[in-house]
């Protein structure tokens, strides 16, 4: 990434808290000492450098900023941070007004880095802990992440289609998923909002209206679109890691939403500019030093 792209990145950081109108203090009665924003910052940045928490504020240290919060600080900042803040800066990420074609899928992230040496050694097959699951509401054309959901405990594919919709920013006008997702009421459920859904029966299906439609008169050509959300995934896992290092949720949670984050900031930074001068703030000055390896103050 060159320079001017890693300023665009930081000017649409700065762009998106203040889109999705996050306060500057999480708590009325707190101390005051640190704002969101800069905590925000520091947990993004950890995402963009792939370092653990401590690691991060090392780095800021070097870099001759001083007025740091403590690991600690952060662990509990975490905690208080709700789940409907991260859903709305990462709807407002995308910056995704009308999709006429989107898909939905889901992986899942591994929760230990263990080696498979290591788990030769203490004999064990399976993996040391259950993975996460991630699913994905993703708009095909444009690439970017609509709304995301991170269980960490294992459940059915279909239980997490209408918490992705109902935090979208939009719903396709064309929905398309994979077998796994193959229920009559998922397609009921996109056609009381007006839209169409695709996704393959299993074998010998015959009860639901719908799923005898996909059986009889099935459009593969807009099927094979469901690609985009097999990029997506992709490219997050090469680009971040296919696991995470925190081991409480809230972490993990911070962690993958980051991801997700700056994968669809990533993805505009060719768009125009906010006007906003972010030369102003202190704070952004040495998030874009850090960015361009710049070790002048």
């Amino acid at each position: 990434m060159n320079k001017k792209r890693k300023i665009k990145l930081v000017k649409k950081l700065y762009a998106l808290f203040k889109k999705a109108k996050i306060p500057k203090y999480l708590h009325h009665y707190g101390p005051k000492t640190y704002t969101t924003w800069e905590h925000l910052f520091i947990v993004i940045a950890q995402q963009k450098f792939k370092s653990g928490m401590q690691e991060v504020l090392n780095t800021l240290h070097d870099f001759g900023f001083t007025h740091l919060p403590d690991r600690t600080t952060l662990v509990k900042f975490l905690k208080r941070i709700p789940i409907e803040l991260w859903n709305l800066a990462l709807s407002i990420s995308a910056q995704i007004k009308k999709s006429g074609l989107g898909a939905i899928d889901a992986t899942g992230i591994s929760r230990t880095v263990a080696s498979d040496y290591y788990k030769e050694r203490i004999d064990r097959d399976n993996p040391i802990k259950d993975h996460l699951k991630l699913s994905l509401y993703v708009d095909s054309k444009n690439r970017k992440i609509l709304s995301a959901r991170l269980r960490a405990k294992q459940a059915h594919d279909t239980k997490d289609v209408r918490y992705l919709v109902k935090k979208s920013p939009v719903v396709s006008e064309i929905n398309i998923m994979d077998k796994g997702y193959d229920d009559n009421k998922i397609h009921s459920f996109f056609r009381e909002r007006g839209v169409y859904s695709i996704i393959p029966v299993r074998k010998n299906a015959r009860r639901g209206r719908y799923r005898r439609e996909m059986r009889d008169s099935f459009d593969y050509g807009l099927y094979f679109q469901r690609n985009a959300v097999e990029f997506i995934i992709s490219s997050i896992k090469r680009r971040y890691g296919d696991y995470v290092r925190s081991k409480k949720i809230y972490g993990q949670r911070a962690e993958i939403y980051s991801r997700l984050i700056l994968h669809n900031l990533q993805s505009l930074l060719l768009l125009e500019t906010f006007t906003r001068a972010w030369s102003k703030l202190t704070f952004l000055k040495l998030f874009y030093n850090i960015l361009t390896c710049n070790y002048s103050n």
